[in-house]
């Protein structure tokens, strides 16, 4: 199968988010099964700084709704996968990729409008007609109309036939790739398409547009899918998906356990340890704890948290328990960065409860694997979780996570099995799961033990996950045409 991986973001190159990661795990577990995948990204500021070594494959042109623009495709390899990158200096030479802090890039459409015909273009340029073309993101959304409307002229293309099936996957549905109606001519569309596929309160919204001109959507877990067709996580468009839900499929995103296993895992002291031999977390737990001068007493568990801090992750919930969660007579180590209010408190916390509390505020790649593996629990509380990737990472490490049941949380974690769940997004359901969850550490040694070991050895592998992408495709392919 020929497959064309699209994408704003790929690992290592560009990264934002966990679109990133997936763009770049997820085409080479189907390579790894025999499939011909290749992918493309925009050649923004921040990669020609990295000085990579690539080839020029070629220059191309495409029609834009001021006549001819201009660019030049590049090749690289990522481990192993092909990948193109598009340059174009006035769309992509610059700083940030969408825009810098929380200033948007005013023209965001007309970049990635471009964007998504150069990656037809591209195909072409390079001989490459695919099977499958997958979209990620709003930014890819304008793809799925571009290929199909007569207009555009994709469609109609001997090189185009037969036309690629598209499969369109949703990350974050609240990043929808809004834009005031006056914009619609930079699309190049007739007016039919606004009216009947991207009209969204008077705005054009191309997620929606993709949701009416793709073959599947899928998304980035079974129960996000359920909850953005159901509820308000659908931020507006649990409607439309509603009306086509026959073609909407959540699958879990799968975890990379090359580089978050605590059998190889590089940054933890040296130290390292397995389902069978797990004497080396508990050495490791000591080491972090000496890191941020903590007492080292058996009996207190060790809590994690690594996040975004942020409204949606359920940091509010963790502000108003977290007193109570120290009081049980436990230790919490806290790592990210967001909302400066978020900040100030977890500082007054350290203040209060030094010998409790360590806290990093920003990123620290190295840190977040030293907490995975030392921690004895893993604090995810979120409002919504599309699919969440720390509470996978917690399993592999023995690490209990405490979640609340919504998205890919509710995919992942069993109540008593592999960590603790609760469902209302309520600070006295989610102490209730914390408590429980240090009762059992303090009191059922061996359930604990055995809930480790079970969450230690389950499979999230980015291979379970490409399989159900590969079925989706072969459906689409084995599907007669409309």
């Amino acid at each position: 199968m020929k497959i064309l991986f699209v994408s704003p973001e790929i690992a290592p190159y560009a990264k934002t988010g966990g679109l990133a990661d997936v763009a770049k795990a997820l085409p080479e577990a189907l390579s790894s099964m025999g499939h011909d995948i290749r992918t493309i990204m925009p050649k923004y500021l921040s990669i020609v700084q990295q000085n990579l070594v690539m080839a020029q494959v070629t220059g191309f042109t495409v029609q834009t709704h001021h006549g001819l623009h201009g660019g030049v495709l590049w090749q690289t390899e990522n481990d192993g996968i092909p990948t193109y990158f598009v340059e174009n200096e006035a769309f992509f030479n610059r700083e940030g990729l969408y825009g810098l802090g929380d200033w948007n890039y005013p023209d965001n459409l007309e970049r990635f409008v471009f964007f998504c015909k150069a990656a037809l273009a591209g195909c072409k340029a390079i001989d490459f007609l695919p099977d499958v073309i997958h979209c990620n993101d709003w930014q890819t959304a304008a793809l799925p109309a571009i290929l199909k409307a007569i207009t555009a002229g994709y469609c109609q293309d001997p090189f185009f036939q037969p036309v690629p099936k598209v499969v369109y996957t949703i990350h974050n549905i609240s990043y929808q790739g809004r834009f005031p109606e006056d914009h619609w001519p930079i699309l190049s569309l007739p007016r039919g398409y606004y009216t009947n596929d991207f009209e969204f309160f008077g705005q054009i919204n191309l997620t929606k547009g993709a949701i009416h001109l793709s073959d599947t959507v899928t998304t980035v877990s079974e129960t996000y899918a359920k909850e953005i067709e159901e509820t308000d996580f659908g931020f507006g468009l649990q409607d439309i998906l509603q009306r086509n839900s026959g073609k909407l499929v959540g699958i879990l995103n799968g975890v990379d356990y090359r580089s978050w296993s605590p059998d190889v895992d590089p940054y933890t002291y040296g130290i390292h340890y397995s389902t069978d031999d797990r004497s080396g977390k508990y050495r490791i737990k000591t080491r972090l704890r000496e890191e941020y001068g903590l007492p080292d007493r058996v009996d207190v568990p060790l809590i994690g948290v690594i996040s975004r801090l942020v409204e949606q992750k359920g940091i509010d919930l963790i502000r108003a328990c977290a007193e109570q969660i120290l009081q049980l007579d436990t230790q919490m180590i806290v790592l990210g960065s967001g909302d400066p209010a978020y900040h100030a408190f977890f500082e007054w916390l350290l203040h209060s409860y030094p010998d409790r509390v360590g806290i990093y505020i920003g990123f620290n790649n190295a840190l977040a694997h030293r907490i995975e593996a030392g921690a004895d629990m893993f604090l995810m509380p979120s409002l919504f979780e599309p699919c969440g990737l720390n509470q996978i990472y917690s399993l592999r490490y023995g690490t209990l996570p405490i979640v609340r049941q919504t998205g890919g949380l509710a995919d992942s974690i069993q109540d008593g099995v592999n960590g603790f769940t609760f469902f209302d997004f309520n600070a006295h359901f989610f102490f209730d799961a914390a408590k429980r969850a240090v009762d059992v550490y303090r009191n059922r040694p061996k359930k604990w033990e055995e809930m480790m070991a079970t969450a230690m050895v389950q499979d999230f592998s980015w291979n379970r996950s490409a399989d159900k992408y590969i079925t989706v495709y072969r459906q689409l392919l084995e599907a007669p045409n409309e």
